[in-house]
């Protein structure tokens, strides 16, 4: 889709090619020209749903105003006020965050995905580790009230359920609860993991490499 400079860029070069003046057009799309005029003086953020209305009065298309393909644009007019807002939102970040909400959607959605069904099939995990939310604690400890649990819905490639012993991951990791964790020897900057510390245990914290060094972060 098209950034907000790009549609006004569009819009200003079919109202040339056709010698609209400013009043013309909006009385075609039904605005005020002083509404208008901050559409194209960039003070105001073009409203995609009004692109239909744009399109009409200067015989195009909403698909080539917005830069979307007709099934998107298609997708779009039906789209919730939740949907629309969300896309709005987007159009407004610079380029590089752009790519950090991208990113941060396409794991939201591996996440979503991989969580898979299991029905047919119970998986038994033993919850007997704990891990430390606070200082390192032994990580062979066992627990001595390891309990089992069963689910019907266990994460894709989880390899084992351990009990947060700390508080100081709360309110998202709250005291006593258990979580699956997959075994992995790279860490993301900002992700939540159990960490293995050589010779001092394992501790749950956010994980931030820092140059040379890896900073550990309560929450």
């Amino acid at each position: 889709m098209r950034s907000n400079d790009e549609i006004i860029a569009v819009l200003t070069e079919l109202k040339d090619s056709k010698n609209m003046s400013l009043s013309e057009l909006a009385r075609r799309v039904g605005m005020a020209k002083s509404a208008l005029s901050r559409y194209f003086n960039k003070t105001r953020e073009f409203l995609l749903d009004r692109a239909d209305d744009f399109a009409k009065a200067l015989d195009t298309t909403p698909e080539h105003i917005l830069g979307f393909e007709k099934h998107e644009i298609s997708h779009f007019i039906t789209a919730s006020t939740d949907e629309k807002e969300l896309i709005s939102m987007f159009r407004l970040l610079e380029h590089e965050r752009q790519h950090v909400v991208l990113n941060f959607t396409s794991d939201q959605l591996d996440d979503q995905n991989s969580v898979i069904n299991l029905a047919e099939q119970t998986h038994t995990y033993i919850a007997g580790r704990s891990t430390a939310a606070g200082a390192p604690i032994d990580g062979d400890a066992q627990d001595s009230n390891a309990t089992v649990v069963k689910s019907t819905e266990v994460p894709t490639g989880a390899d084992e359920l351990v009990t947060i012993a700390g508080d100081s991951m709360e309110p998202i990791l709250a005291k006593g609860s258990q979580v699956f964790i997959h075994w992995q020897p790279v860490v993301e900057n900002g992700e939540i993991a159990v960490v293995s510390i050589e010779d001092d245990g394992v501790t749950c914290k956010k994980f931030y490499l820092e140059g040379d060094k890896i900073r550990l972060v309560s929450l």
